[in-house]
């Protein structure tokens, strides 16, 4: 139902307002900023969600009844812009508008071109600066009654619509502290074929946002020296891609470092031939142990997190624990994109010696391993059918991994556990079939074995990774980033 008010058509917050995201960056200006602030609540959009990033001013930016996002030390433009468009997507946000703190709305529905064109991404833009001073720096290329585009683009106000971000990501970190940075953005976002022009503005935007940067009525937040050297370093970068048709994802969100484990209690666990119980205290090792990370426990009937972990209930399932562990872990990690590096342990006996985080190598798999070989006894007695058996021969010499351990990139970690989650359900599927007579195997150690020799050598064990199994006094803890029983 269109409602219309002395002709004028309105539309219900959660259509409108709510969609709607604007984020203000900010360092060390508290005068420009209280003015920008008094002008973007003179034309906000109703329900539009405000927030303030503070990169590390000093004193810390204020301002009363609005969200403010703070970096305790100045992370520079990349951080801040990328920590607005996690936050305002966060928020459910839809259109997002990022704007400098010297730049603010001069009219009443100043934000309704920009969301109503069909462009993902435009940006405030000006051909030059209003003064005599002149930087003959961008031409334009094309232009109608809605659009205005130009050869380059300038930082001012950045419109994104939340599904280009989804596409090809944020502000690429490569460029450090900034320069650059939003016109690689917007060149992904054209070459992705999501975009008509690279660099576009509205029609008569000046009638509709004020720039002090462009009246040069402002000082510069970062020195001028600070910006040459940034700019040098940075336009390597941009002009290596500009001709190439580069769509590289950037991650936007802060990344995090997390250590899961799971205490399925609901099911018996086969190696114990009962349930375990769902005590925390079981997992208080383990917990405080972990540095430099998110501590995280997969649980299904556990109440209470051990101290400095975080409980994440999952649903009891029919299935050994030891292979609905890998399915959990798989299911968590996909829905946490946020995740750098993940490393996924026993909770029961393995303890964090020291931080991994900086001597961790993206696209190496790390995995525990004892000191014996696939040829063990316990190996065959526990592991049945063709599958298993074949495995099992074909590495009799070679070292047993442990799944106790299995640590990585995000990405990887959970292709790892997705490819023991296949192969469980493919032979549990030959088993019905009747292709596959065999019992059932119920412990995962030959699917982790198997998921490992997948990745070929890419593949990392040994006292790196974690003192030498079963050893009481930690033998080579002195190295090892784990203790593993």
């Amino acid at each position: 139902m269109q409602v219309t008010i002395d002709g004028v058509p309105y539309a219900p917050v959660c259509n409108s307002g709510s969609r709607i995201g604007i984020a203000i960056t900010t360092h060390n200006r508290p005068a420009v900023l209280a003015k920008t602030i008094e002008q973007h609540l003179k034309h906000i959009p109703t329900g539009a969600k405000l927030i303030i990033i503070d990169d590390g001013s000093a004193p810390a930016a204020t301002a009363a009844g609005i969200e403010i996002i703070r970096h305790e030390k100045s992370l520079g433009i990349v951080a801040s812009k990328n920590r607005s468009l996690e936050a305002l997507i966060d928020a459910g946000c839809e259109h997002l508008f990022l704007w400098d703190d010297d730049a603010y709305p001069i009219s009443d529905n100043w934000h309704v071109p920009y969301v109503e064109s069909p462009e993902p991404h435009l940006a405030y833009q000006f051909l030059d600066l209003a003064g005599a001073q002149k930087l003959k720096d961008m031409a334009v290329l094309y232009r109608d009654d809605q659009h205005i585009a130009y050869t380059g683009q300038r930082g001012v106000m950045l419109y994104y619509h939340r599904s280009a971000i989804e596409k090809v990501g944020g502000f690429d970190p490569v460029y450090g502290r900034g320069m650059y940075e939003h016109p690689d953005l917007a060149l992904r976002i054209h070459n992705g074929g999501l975009s008509t022009w690279a660099f576009a503005d509205v029609t008569n935007s000046e009638t509709l946002i004020h720039s002090l940067d462009e009246h040069m009525t402002v000082e510069r937040s970062v020195p001028r020296t600070d910006r040459e050297a940034l700019v040098k370093r940075n336009v390597g970068i941009y002009n290596g891609r500009r001709d190439t048709g580069y769509t590289g994802y950037a991650e936007y969100r802060r990344q995090r470092d997390v250590v899961i484990t799971s205490l399925l209690t609901s099911q018996p666990d086969p190696q114990r031939s009962a349930a375990m119980k769902p005590d925390a205290a079981m997992l208080s090792g383990w917990a405080s142990s972990i540095r430099g990370a998110d501590a995280v426990v997969l649980a299904d009937e556990l109440i209470d997190a051990p101290s400095g972990a975080e409980l994440v209930t999952v649903p009891p399932v029919q299935m050994s624990p030891y292979f609905a562990r890998w399915l959990h872990i798989y299911q968590y990690l996909r829905s946490h994109p946020e995740y750098r590096f993940v490393w996924c342990t026993d909770g029961t006996d393995v303890e964090m010696l020291r931080e991994p985080w900086a001597e961790m190598v993206p696209g190496k798999i790390y995995v525990g391993s004892e000191h014996k070989t696939y040829a063990d006894g316990w190996m065959k007695a526990n592991h049945h059918g063709r599958a298993y058996g074949e495995f099992i021969d074909q590495y009799r010499d070679d070292p047993l991994l442990n799944a106790g351990l299995l640590g990585g990139s995000r990405d990887d970690v959970m292709e790892f556990a997705h490819r023991i989650i296949r192969l469980h359900y493919r032979i549990e599927s030959q088993r019905f079939w009747k292709m596959e007579t065999a019992p059932e195997t119920v412990v995962d150690m030959g699917a982790f074995g198997m998921a490992a020799k997948s990745f070929g050598d890419r593949v990392v064990t040994g006292p790196k990774v974690h003192t030498i199994f079963k050893s009481d006094d930690g033998i080579g803890k002195e190295f090892a980033w784990w203790k593993h029983k």
